[in-house]
């Protein structure tokens, strides 16, 4: 099979969000310094893409280039600066699958971006002097928002680290928001306000989402719409099932509701370990 036809089998899947959103960095991130460096060779201007496609603080600027609010958190050109990102993307996303979803993760990262985003420009316009050098890149915020959401939901599910042994995830989680968004914030001020932003959403997401509302529904449903463009349509076959009353829908959808708040009362005492195979047949049933 051919390295596209894969790419294509990546994009066409379902449940795979998570690698889409690596696949897409990664492709991304190799044009962006192919073309840095052929500009460079070339003699052009080899900051042009942080200039379109970064996000300035100046929200004059911002305003007749839009679209850099969604594509920064997709722009790296520092090989660290990706592995890193992608390195806890896909760490702390496998959890985040496993217990929410795949499509909950791609509205998480581009939300959790644009809310890391957003902030950078309100403190960039209330404080100009805070914020200045070059346009904010990277994938740190909405990853960011990943970390401390799935945090949030299992906070004393254990992880075997190197060196450490079996940690705690919250633990996890609160270092890495300190180290990169706390310490030093002279330093890549406008990067660690949007890593704050980032959190500041993985935080709201999660607290919504325990009272059973998914505030990024709307990006899910889109998502849904997307999946299904280019796909040949099936024939149809007619099904009839019996129509629940208001009050039998009503009943089941709480009755859902509050087994999924148990079973992540006691993974939150106990730890993921504790549940017992239908109670994990369970969330991961819910989760898709």
């Amino acid at each position: 099979m051919s390295f596209t036809e894969d790419l294509k089998n990546t994009f066409r899947g379902k449940n795979n969000g998570l690698m889409k959103l690596i696949v897409i960095n990664v492709i991304l991130f190799i044009a962006g310094n192919l073309y840095i460096g052929i500009s460079k060779l070339s003699g052009y201007d080899s900051t042009l893409v942080y200039e379109l496609f970064g996000l300035s603080p100046a929200l004059s600027f911002f305003l007749t280039h839009f679209w850099s609010i969604f594509t920064y958190m997709f722009l790296q050109i520092d090989v660290f600066h990706i592995l890193f990102n992608m390195l806890w993307l896909y760490w702390m996303g496998q959890l985040f699958v496993e217990f929410i979803g795949s499509k909950q993760l791609i509205s998480t990262y581009l939300l959790g971006g644009i809310s890391g985003g957003i902030l950078f420009l309100i403190c960039g316009s209330v404080f100009p002097f805070s914020i200045a050098g070059m346009p904010l890149i990277g994938a740190s915020a909405a990853v960011m928002a990943i970390v401390v959401a799935i945090a949030f939901l299992i906070p004393n599910y254990t992880v075997q680290v190197f060196l450490l042994g079996e940690v705690k995830l919250k633990y996890i989680a609160l270092t890495s928001f300190v180290l990169t968004s706390i310490i030093d914030l002279y330093n890549n001020t406008g990067g660690k306000i949007a890593h704050i932003g980032g959190a500041l959403y993985g935080y709201l997401f999660i607290v919504q989402y325990r009272k059973g509302t998914d505030l990024g529904s709307f990006v899910n449903s889109i998502i849904t719409w997307f999946e299904k463009l280019g796909k040949p349509r099936s024939k149809m076959n007619v099904v009839y099932k019996k129509r629940l009353s208001d009050e039998e829908y009503n009943m089941n959808k709480l009755a859902v509701e509050k087994r999924i708040n148990e079973i992540l009362d006691k993974i939150s005492r106990s730890g993921y370990d504790s549940l017992n195979k239908d109670e994990k047949e369970f969330l991961f049933k819910q989760g898709k």
